[in-house]
């Protein structure tokens, strides 16, 4: 029974990632300290980053989001049992009073109000959606997707039969996810507007984005980028009615708002910590306050990137998990510091696989580096393996040093390996040398013989030697009525794989010539014109480049990543 006037050594304010994670690590490195959890919500330690699979069918039960790899309830009974610390749910902490080092909670089932005294504080109190920046309704059916209560109330719809439509307002992580969620396993058609020019603006460049809106597009989700929605209203019959600007309004059976989060710092703030640029709570590299006996962790604090050195704000349960052990080392005793964040990310829309690390142009040139970027489309194991899978990336690295700066990664092939190495290698400062010389693990099952990280070390090098790859882009690549298309994939190929009709629209001529028969045909083409290459994944065209070179031509250049990511 919790009642006033007690105290426990450490209190932890926040119980989804890095809460639990600090009170379960604290809890063993100083076993017999007093630690108390206090968690607003009745669930404890549940994984939202399941909620879309939830939703989808593609995990039966809620509960699963909430057990142990040995099946059982995180729940209090299990922390206080197996984990060794107090966990309160239903408590809502509406105060902290740093002078008197307490906190005072409200006990939602009883209305009482406590208050309860620490030797030290951990403030892990996450995010909160978005708000919407148009008029919204309170209905039921136009809700965010980022509690137990979203996530349950839609899935019963769904099984229920009662949505046959619906609309989600917002291209982000969990926006692109939801697509697949409601249209894969329930059959709902689904309507995504975003008001940016392209999904995932702020983890993908726009080439790389494009490919997932296609493969989105062909899987009949309607994805509507710049799109500005101005009010959501209900119409007689209580069905929500989305207005798009320059849009005819539509009306829907369910709308999710899916509009980001933001550090919920009100504790922290009318405390007096700092609050960083961000929105988040400003922390040192021990995740320590400027109170030396607070910490705080996870979705409500403020991170530096580990790059370019600057404040920048993520959401993501990995880095809410690793925070919680930072912590608790500190407060046992240690010095551990946090490193800063790279923001590793990946997320599956249907069959494609969507990743990247470090950082993406704009923001890499915002931050000073004079950026260079290569493409390239490979397999993810030996073409003769039935299992065999495509991935295009994209690599950035800075112009001069070499340095790594980002890797973006969309396929359906094994695209997380890639982005773990990276991710290790953007930790250590790697440069694109490096990648030539990392030894990874080889069997045709698994992976071919050279990775594709190898291979984008060789089209950077090939870059600086004066080939010239042009972005897969293809609505930023001019192409003139006098240029030639050569297209050097076989003809049964080009026959059947056609070319995507905006590249094929502008211009006049393209030219068939297979690789196997360019040096035997090389004389049908115009040494003074300018030739793009063009095939399937980019390496063909490569070597018909230098096929090309040999034979006096100046104006080559090639069609990055090819044509696989185009369609």
């Amino acid at each position: 029974m919790l009642t006033d006037a007690q105290k426990s050594d450490f209190v932890i304010i926040g119980g989804v990632a890095a809460g639990p994670k600090a009170a379960a690590t604290l809890a063993r490195r100083v076993p017999n300290a007093s630690i108390t959890l206090f968690q607003r919500e009745e669930h404890l330690s549940y994984a939202t980053c399941g909620f879309p699979f939830f939703a989808s069918g593609e995990v039966n039960s809620f509960e699963e989001l909430l057990k142990t790899s040995f099946g059982v309830v995180r729940d209090a009974e299990f922390f206080r049992n197996v984990k060794g610390f107090s966990a309160i749910t239903s408590a809502e902490v509406t105060r902290i009073d740093r002078k008197k080092k307490t906190i005072t909670a409200k006990l939602l089932e009883t209305g009482e109000t406590v208050e309860h005294g620490y030797g030290r504080l951990v403030i892990a109190t996450g995010a909160t959606p978005t708000r919407a920046p148009m008029p919204v309704p309170d209905s039921s059916r136009v809700r965010p997707f980022t509690r137990p209560a979203d996530v349950i109330d839609f899935r019963q719809n769904a099984q229920r039969g009662e949505i046959e439509n619906a609309v989600i307002v917002g291209g982000g992580f969990i926006g692109v996810e939801l697509c697949e969620a409601v249209k894969d396993m329930w059959g709902i058609e689904a309507t995504l507007f975003e008001k940016q020019s392209q999904l995932l603006p702020y983890m993908l460049d726009k080439e790389m984005a494009a490919i997932v809106q296609r493969s989105m597009v062909s899987e009949g989700v309607d994805v509507v980028t710049d799109a500005d929605v101005v009010e959501i209203q209900l119409d007689a019959e209580g069905k929500p009615v989305v207005s798009v600007r320059g849009r005819e309004p539509l009306s829907t059976d369910y709308v999710f708002l899916c509009l980001g989060v933001q550090p919920e710092v009100s504790l922290a703030r009318d405390c007096g910590l700092d609050i960083g640029e961000t929105g988040g709570i400003r922390v040192d590299q021990f995740l320590r306050t400027n109170d030396a006996d607070i910490f705080a962790g996870g979705d409500c604090i403020e991170s530096r990137h580990a790059i370019t050195g600057k404040p920048c704000y993520l959401s993501m349960g990995s880095l809410a998990n690793r925070h919680g052990r930072v912590i608790a080392e500190n407060l046992a005793g240690e010095t551990t510091e946090y490193p800063g964040v790279l923001g590793a990310f990946v997320l599956r829309a249907f069959e494609t696989h969507i990743g990247g690390v470090g950082l993406c142009e704009q923001p890499a040139r915002d931050a000073g580096f004079e950026v260079r970027s290569v493409w390239g489309s490979f397999s993810d194991r030996p073409d003769y393996n039935p299992e065999v899978k495509t991935l295009s990336l994209k690599m950035l690295y800075e112009e001069g040093t070499n340095r790594l700066l980002g890797l973006q990664a969309v396929g359906k092939g094994d695209i997380c390996r890639r982005v773990d190495v990276f991710s290790s290698l953007l930790r250590q400062g790697a440069l694109v040398d490096d990648l030539f010389d990392f030894e990874h693990g080889y069997a045709p099952p698994f992976a071919e013989a050279l990775d594709p990280l190898h291979h984008m070390a060789g089209i950077a090098a090939a870059g600086q030697r004066n080939v010239t790859f042009v972005s897969p882009d293809i609505a930023s690549v001019s192409i003139g009525n006098d240029d030639v298309l050569l297209d050097v994939r076989e003809t049964d190929e080009a026959n059947t794989e056609l070319i995507p009709i905006p590249l094929s629209e502008t211009s006049e001529k393209i030219v068939v010539i297979p690789l196997t028969e360019l040096r035997d045909r090389v004389g049908e083409l115009d040494r003074d014109r300018r030739v793009l290459v063009i095939c399937r994944r980019g390496m063909r065209a490569y070597h018909a480049a230098l096929i090309l070179q040999a034979a006096g031509f100046e104006r080559i250049e090639i069609l990055a990543a090819g044509l696989l990511a185009q369609w």
